[in-house]
């Protein structure tokens, strides 16, 4: 008799969040369920599972209660995972992982810039100032990261390993690319342009590549 999967994942297609989860499942060779909702139009089961209705939703069964929850929030989700999970999200050394997590909260700063210009511009009436705020926090934001290399810490261990921070940004850049339109950072930063190009067709990303 086939068991249930010990987690469900409820996640959007286009969700940048949702996606830096599904790729750290997938690289810890975890099994889950995957629940694809439409956050605009919320089910019942989506906001029993979170009443935020936002996600990504890791919902945990376990034997016992204590082992039973809900985890709202991409980064609580994966400081979860690190936890249970023989610390693999996060490097082991203080020091690299300090510069690791500093570097994905700049990657999911740009995530959270791009859902608010992009949900800003879908207003009957956009916020030019609001607007402008954003494409200047992600100018200010591109420009710090490309201040760093690439090719090596805080981004990748090695030519083939890259770091949370690493998949963090090449999720971060392909929904800049989804969303952003008319805007163009490729030829500003031809090395991030780069780095996502050589990266995002990995067995551990293509999967998760988000429609247009």
């Amino acid at each position: 008799m086939a068991t249930s999967p010990r987690y469900q994942l409820f996640y959007s297609l286009r969700s940048p969040f949702a996606r830096r989860v599904r790729i750290a499942l997938s690289r810890l060779g975890l099994a889950y369920e995957a629940k694809e909702v439409n956050v605009f139009e919320p089910t019942a089961e989506f906001l029993n599972a979170n009443p935020l209705a936002t996600v990504p939703v890791l919902l945990c069964h376990g034997a016992t209660p204590s082992d039973r929850m809900r985890i709202p929030d991409s980064a609580m989700i994966l400081e979860y995972l690190h936890e249970n999970y023989g610390e693999r999200i996060w490097p082991t050394d203080r020091a690299a992982r300090v510069r690791v997590r500093t570097a994905s909260t700049l990657a999911e700063g740009l995530m959270s810039e791009t859902v608010r210009w992009f949900l800003e511009n879908q207003r009957a009436t956009p916020s030019p100032e609001h607007s402008a705020e954003s494409l200047e926090n992600i100018e200010r934001t591109l420009a710090a990261i490309a201040e760093t290399s690439v090719k090596a810490l805080p981004w990748k261990v090695s030519d083939l390993q890259l770091t949370q921070a690493g998949y963090d940004l090449i999720v971060a850049l392909e929904y800049m690319n989804l969303r952003l339109k008319g805007v163009d950072w490729v030829s500003k930063y031809p090395d991030l342009a780069r780095f996502l190009e050589s990266h995002r067709v990995r067995q551990d990303i293509a999967p998760t590549i988000p429609p247009a």
